[in-house]
């Protein structure tokens, strides 16, 4: 998460990230059970924050350390 967010300032992007790679750390430690089932979360959740990666696309996203 800290790479991602200080590369690119967007605290939404380094979670989104962070979520995204969370089922290929349970698949290469061989916890493939536990891969499959945070694969089907990592889903849900980026359908969920459809919005936000819409804004993050847009550039609208809040940056961290900038004042609105």
């Amino acid at each position: 998460w800290l790479g991602i967010a200080q590369a690119f300032r967007y605290s939404s992007l380094a979670a989104l990230v962070s979520t995204a790679l969370t089922p290929l750390y349970f698949y290469f430690l061989g916890m493939t059970l536990f891969a499959l089932l945070t694969a089907v979360m990592v889903l849900f959740i980026f359908v969920k924050h459809r919005e936000n990666i819409a804004r993050l696309i847009r550039g609208e996203e809040s940056r961290i350390g900038r004042a609105k």
